[in-house]
């Protein structure tokens, strides 16, 4: 094999014209390589040949970086990353600058949607630029111009074409868009400094506002699960085993890259330096900093509008999630403090939905343990109306189950505080017993009604969940604060949920098709509803005992 370029040059015949120079030569060469079915040169020899002489006069950005970036041969980019290292800077930095225009072209229009198999999409040929200018910037030798007005022109372009690239990018591609704009931030500033350190300043506000952009619109590539470590690192109990997939390492990696940039560039997250408004950057950066301020309820106040609009377009929710996760949990924010109802009252407007509806089960359950948590920090009455609210929504059934759940977290907590409370007093059953001691609809145990008319419906579940809490109340309330052992109270439980529901019960488990098991996947509700009637029935029974004796 030929490594030296003169020797190459003349091997291929190309030292015979004169009229050419050799960067015109060596272009030449690699167009051949590309184009031709059979060059009599091939990529990885002319790379082999350059590497040897590493010479900006052998190398001609403007004529071959255009067809090298669309190249598929491996060594095309290694041949781009030469060019970028040792052709001139200057040229280099133009010619990044002709073919990002015509990448913008291709990302505003449909030409990402069918790329042809044989060129590199423009989202694979962004990622070359990128990195190219990370090369050339630095070698950059300045006249008149300071650093800054160097860069502005250049770095603007490339933000746009990065904000047009954003929604076509697979995971890999995000991912490294942000560590190679991380590494050309960085490089760049220190670039700057050294020329000219009174204009690091205006530099740095243009390279900030770079990676931002890169962080916001590459932001559904980091996916490094992130809420669900937040969760398994905070709740252990609530942790079986881990079900973090694999793969969200580079992701995790590629955030912390950007934020080491920041730091160097100054940026904290102390509260004395928020931004002047909340972004999906910031949220990002905020939340794998794992940086938590003193005052939580000022963060929040002031992340507010974005975690908001964070769940509601679904961007940056594992951000969002991981946030809530751990400026919620009791090592931050102890019970004795109280969201306002301002922060409290949007949040339990949106998570029911995610707790609900998701297709994530992970991210259902970080919800809902989410959703609980602010509840426990809402001021009781608006907590109450919420609950009420939750169990009584059709739109969500799964939550109108999962949400008696949360009424017995908040009854038990106010029982076992024996302080005064909503929850702890007649209010609380004047509020949510017709809706949870009853069935729904209320008349839905009438004769006629057959185990094949509720077998795809919530409402067993619900029924379970409602006859726990009453059984719980009827045992921890034993100085009847919320009036649940009243005579009244008793018997009128009795008439409109346990009576119509026992007989239906006895109906249905004598009914030969269930026996027979014709109906196996609907006797587990079956035998959930009948032991939980039971133990309600044992526990009325008791009640009686001791009120006799």
């Amino acid at each position: 094999m030929v490594h030296d370029i003169r020797a190459l040059l003349e091997f291929s015949g190309h030292s015979e014209n004169e009229v050419i120079s050799e960067s015109e030569a060596v272009a030449a060469l690699i167009l051949s390589a590309i184009n031709d079915e059979n060059p009599s040169v091939s990529l990885d020899q002319v790379y082999s040949a350059l590497c040897q002489s590493r010479s900006e006069s052998h190398l001609d950005p403007l004529g071959t970086l255009p067809y090298l970036l669309l190249c598929p041969q491996p060594a095309a980019k290694s041949l781009i990353a030469l060019v970028g290292e040792c052709g001139s800077p200057k040229e280099v930095v133009i010619a990044v600058q002709e073919i990002l225009e015509r990448v913008g072209i291709a990302l505003d229009g449909d030409e990402e949607d069918d790329p042809k198999p044989t060129n590199e999409s423009p989202s694979d040929q962004l990622i070359s630029l990128i990195l190219l200018y990370n090369a050339a910037i630095p070698r950059l030798k300045l006249r008149k111009k300071p650093p800054s007005e160097t860069i502005r022109p250049l770095l603007s372009q490339l933000e746009s074409t990065i904000n047009l690239a954003g929604s076509r990018l697979n995971r890999d591609q995000g991912r490294e868009i942000i560590r190679t704009v991380s590494q050309l931030s960085l490089n760049s500033l220190s670039w700057a400094t050294k020329l000219d350190s009174a204009d690091a300043g205006a530099c740095r506000e243009i390279l900030w506002s770079l990676l931002d952009t890169a962080i916001s619109a590459c932001s559904h590539c980091i996916q490094s699960s992130l809420a669900q470590r937040s969760f398994e690192a905070l709740f252990p109990r609530l942790t079986i085993r881990s079900t973090v997939p694999p793969g969200w390492e580079n992701g995790e990696t590629a955030v912390n890259e950007a934020l080491a940039v920041y730091s160097a560039f100054g940026r904290t997250f102390a509260l004395d330096s928020l931004p002047p408004l909340p972004s999906t950057t910031y949220l990002i950066l905020l939340s794998h900093s794992k940086f938590l301020p003193s005052d939580i309820g000022r963060l929040m106040s002031f992340m507010l509008p974005i975690l908001i609009a964070s769940i509601q377009a679904n961007s940056a929710l594992d951000e969002t999630l991981s946030l809530l996760l751990q400026t919620l949990h009791p090592s931050h924010f102890p019970a004795s403090q109280q969201l306002p109802p301002d922060i409290s009252g949007p949040l339990c407007a949106l998570l029911p939905s995610l707790a609900s509806a998701h297709p994530d089960a992970d991210l259902r359950h970080q919800a809902f343990r989410i959703l609980s948590r602010v509840l426990a920090l809402t001021p009781p009455d608006l907590r109450l109306q919420i609950l009420k609210d939750l169990t009584t929504d059709a739109d969500f059934p799964q939550m109108r189950v999962a949400a008696v759940g949360l009424v017995k977290e908040a009854s038990l907590q106010f029982l076992a505080e024996g302080t005064p409370s909503i929850f702890a007093s007649p209010i609380f059953l004047q509020v949510l017993g017709p809706v949870l001691l009853r069935p729904d609809p209320p008349d839905l145990f009438h004769p006629d009604l057959s185990l094949a008319d509720i077998e795809d419906s919530s409402e067993p579940a619900r029924l379970v969940e409602c006859l726990s809490l009453y059984y719980i109340l009827l045992l921890r309330d034993t100085a009847n604060r919320t009036g649940i052992r009243d005579r009244d109270q008793i018997s009128n439980v009795e008439k409109t949920l346990l009576a119509p529901l026992r007989s239906t019960l006895a109906r249905w488990m004598d009914d030969g098709t269930v026996s027979s098991g014709q109906h196996m996947h609907a006797i587990m509700p079956l035998v959930s509803l009948k032991t939980s009637l039971e133990r309600v029935d044992a526990a009325v029974a008791d009640l009686g005992s001791t009120a006799s004796g």
